[in-house]
């Protein structure tokens, strides 16, 4: 599963900063390059952990093998063992997932000799390249999260391990946690601040170092949660992946303050009961959660394991207003809408923004279909429409249940000075056949080009019948039948990510101060 640290896919930004906080922060990474600073990092290291922090999590068996073999897969890209820690053409989340060491859990899924043995050959090879402050591998939330990994992982490899291992171990342990006790509240938003935090706190607790400081931070912590969740419980992200990992971390401290006898916050366990039902609202029937971007399956072992230690009970909640997401589900599947102007509107690099708003994704039985649908509209000087928040602009969304299935019906309406645009998204699931149709209307002020988007599971393919119509081919299940209306032309293509999903656009055109509505159903095939 890739990195926390993808935080700029949902456009959440550094906070601002003063003129004085950005030289400030300049005057300490001069600092911290010197030779100087190295050695103010140094002093005595223990020889062993008061507290070793349970870490329940799961890997994943085929990931560890894929190290074993010398190959690391870093969210959807891929190094090497000769190219640590720092290969070119990497980008920046791959890199921040390589150094935070997650990957040990996947080696600690296999649990024999030779992947104790590559677990302390990785950490002692990055300790050698990485004696001092670096830029990347020091920023303080991947210090937190890699600390919490060697700490929760400690006896996974170190207890066969020699006195040299322990020693160098200990040795950067000590020089990393002094590091980001100075430095955790300088991470750039109250996410990143969290996940160093957590590791701080994993780190006093486990070394028994200045552990009389722990209330102090308890108290920040709740601060920060309270900045991150929203009333509903959502993530302030809007992101389902980091709803999980930040209800992971919540989890990971308040068994912490259990195995050290610390009293745990209120606030904390209430946080964690309103969290999980909106883990369970984004979840799917196969398992995974929804993306709303890129695709990306993650490890479902993980969900159900976070939601056990939630324990928190009862069904997903219909819909969660303040996160903004609606959840349909019928006998034969469900949908997940996007029901606020959304930050994140592409289902792939190099592709236009859509509306951001009542983009969906669709799943039937354990099968993800569709893993991202929206609109495009696009005015004939170039400009692409999208919704947005404002006072200019009305949403409303419903939903009806009844014998046959569950409709969902979402309108937008934007009014700025002369200019109009409306945007209307009826679905409709129904309940006895595996059958899901949909209707999506636009109606603006000026002339404006139109592409409905599917981007289909990449497990699936599609063969296109003609025009109107496209048959969805699952690998060793049902096949589904596309029929649309209303649109002029259909375009069939891969993305070029490394899913090599296919997206599939039916293409319109609208006249200014005319609507057009484009209707498809997919129907499964005997």
């Amino acid at each position: 599963m890739s990195s926390f640290l993808h935080l700029k896919r949902w456009k959440i930004y550094p906070e601002p900063s003063s003129l004085f906080q950005n030289l400030n922060r300049r005057l300490r990474f001069v600092t911290q390059k010197t030779p100087l600073y190295h050695l103010a990092l140094m002093g005595k290291a223990p020889q062993r952990l008061t507290t070793i922090p349970t870490d329940p999590w799961p890997g994943q068996t085929h990931l560890g093998r894929k190290i074993l073999e010398g190959t690391f897969i870093l969210g959807q890209e891929v190094t090497t063992i000769q190219q640590l820690w720092y290969p070119h053409g990497l980008s920046g989340e791959a890199l921040s997932d390589l150094h935070s060491f997650d990957y040990l859990r996947d080696l600690r899924a296999i649990g024999d000799n030779s992947s104790r043995r590559m677990a302390r050959q990785l950490i002692l090879h990055w300790i050698e390249r990485n004696q001092h402050w670096r830029t990347l591998a020091w920023r303080p939330e991947l210090i937190g999260l890699r600390l919490s990994n060697w700490l929760g992982l400690y006896d996974f490899f170190a207890a066969s391990a020699d006195e040299g291992f322990r020693s160098q171990f200990f040795k950067s342990l000590m020089r990393q946690t002094r590091h980001l006790a100075r430095t955790w509240e300088y991470a750039p938003t109250a996410t990143h601040k969290l996940f160093a935090l957590h590791g701080l706190m994993m780190a006093l607790a486990s070394l028994n170092h200045e552990t009389q400081r722990l209330p102090k931070l308890i108290q920040k912590l709740e601060n920060l949660i309270q900045q991150q969740i929203l009333p509903d419980g959502g993530h302030y992200s809007r992101s389902p992946y980091l709803q999980l990992m930040v209800l992971r971390l919540l989890i990971d401290l308040r068994s912490l303050l259990r195995q050290i006898q610390q009293p745990i916050p209120e606030s904390l366990q209430q946080i964690i009961s309103k969290m999980a039902p909106l883990v369970r609202l984004f979840r799917h029937s196969d398992g995974h959660l929804a993306c709303f971007g890129p695709y990306h399956s993650g490890n479902s072992n993980l969900i159900d394991m976070v939601l056990s230690l939630a324990d928190v009970r009862g069904r997903p909640p219909i819909r969660a207003d303040h996160t903004g997401y609606e959840r349909c589900t019928s006998k034969s599947g469900m949908i997940l809408i996007n029901t606020l102007p959304s930050l994140c509107k592409t289902p792939g690099e190099g592709l236009e923004p859509g509306m951001g708003l009542f983009n969906f994704e669709w799943s039937s039985t354990k099968q993800r279909i569709i893993t991202y649908g929206d609109c495009v509209a696009q005015t004939f000087s170039g400009e692409i429409l999208s919704a947005i928040a404002d006072p200019g602009q009305q949403i409303s969304t419903h939903q009806t249940h009844h014998s046959q299935g569950i409709v969902f019906e979402g309108s937008y309406q934007h009014l700025h000075k002369n200019e109009y645009f409306g945007f209307e998204q009826t679905l409709f699931l129904n309940n006895d056949s595996f059958d899901f149709r949909g209707e999506t209307s636009i109606r603006t002020s000026q002339a404006c080009l139109i592409a409905l988007r599917f981007v289909f599971h990449p497990s699936l393919t599609l063969h296109r019948i003609n025009t109107k119509r496209i048959m969805v081919q699952s690998p060793h299940g049902p096949r589904w039948l596309l029929i649309a209306s209303g649109h002029s032309d259909l375009q069939l293509e891969q993305l070029t990510d490394e899913s090599e999903s296919s997206i599939l656009m039916l293409l319109g055109q609208v006249q200014g101060n005319d609507q057009m509505t484009i209707r498809w159903v997919f129907s499964q095939m005997e």
